[in-house]
């Protein structure tokens, strides 16, 4: 009897102990927790910081808040839309700001109401003349260097409403520097694109010769075209593979091509708006090492 009533007496000491412990340290504070009590800021956020006049781009917030929304904002900009979570704005730049310089905000509110500081997007705006002719403004003779260090011998007809075939980028490099001889092809295919960019998709380029052995070669790159000046303008970043391999030239060889990792081609159409001629460039002699060939 005396050891039931003091194992009765033990559990009683017991359970009295449980319920003084109360709660955990972190269900008092999921207790205490009140939705104003975080302080937001936009952490992650992503958006371009060159564009051109009169077109729209997109910026987003990258990183997810329960509760929260994001609130869109433009100074010498336009937010058009904005997506029904409210983390990505479509905004157009219709103005040319006076220091060319637009600046887009975005600030977060949480659940319980509390605003976050502006993050600012600083995005420069560049002049946008569209072409009034078409494929037919950037078609003739183009001036300036190629691969750095050649006279451009570039020539452009029309592919299609959105694209130029381009003859003999490249060419003076490969013959010179990688001294092969083209025997077949010159030409690729350039996509002009309506935001002021130039793509060329990976495609055979020329199949060239060396020690009477033949080789096919491939190009891809990108740039952009400007038609504000009295001619037309091409800045192109390339490389030149051969066919079926990853990695181009200029990337490979690059030690020798003083870091360069692509090829760039700075061209200028030989002909003002109106037709008439303009400049041509002198050739630069190349300076480059050549590397050991095969």
């Amino acid at each position: 009897m005396k050891r039931n009533i003091i194992q009765l007496a033990f559990m009683c000491v017991f359970a009295m102990l449980i319920t003084d412990c109360g709660k955990t340290y972190m269900e008092e504070n999921q207790d205490n927790y009140k939705a104003t009590d975080v302080i937001p800021l936009v952490l992650q956020a992503e958006g371009p910081s060159l564009v051109l006049q009169t077109k729209s781009y997109q910026f987003k917030v990258t990183y997810d808040r329960a509760g929260s929304t994001w609130n869109w904002s433009a100074v010498d900009a336009t937010v058009k839309s904005v997506s029904s979570d409210t983390k990505t704005a479509t905004v157009q730049f219709n103005v040319l700001p006076a220091k060319d310089t637009a600046l887009v905000k975005v600030t977060e509110t949480t659940a319980g109401g509390v605003t976050s500081p502006e993050k600012v997007f600083k995005v420069k705006v560049k002049p946008f003349c569209p072409l009034k002719n078409g494929m037919n403004d950037l078609v003739g003779s183009w001036s300036g260097t190629d691969a750095y260090y050649y006279e451009s011998t570039i020539t452009t007809t029309v592919n299609n409403s959105t694209s130029l075939k381009m003859n003999n980028i490249s060419v003076p490099f490969i013959e010179d520097w990688w001294a092969e001889t083209v025997v077949e092809g010159g030409n690729c295919i350039v996509n002009i694109n309506d935001d002021g960019t130039v793509t060329i998709a990976r495609q055979h380029i020329y199949t060239t010769e060396y020690k009477a052995k033949q080789y096919r070669y491939d190009i891809k790159g990108s740039g952009t075209w400007d038609n504000c000046g009295s001619s037309p303008t091409m800045v192109i970043k390339y490389d030149i593979y051969y066919e079926g391999d990853p990695k181009g030239i200029a990337e490979t060889y690059s030690s020798y091509l003083d870091g360069h990792t692509y090829l760039l081609a700075e061209i200028t159409l030989n002909k003002t708006k109106s037709g008439n001629k303009t400049f041509v460039i002198n050739r630069v002699n190349s300076v480059l090492r050549k590397p050991e060939k095969r």
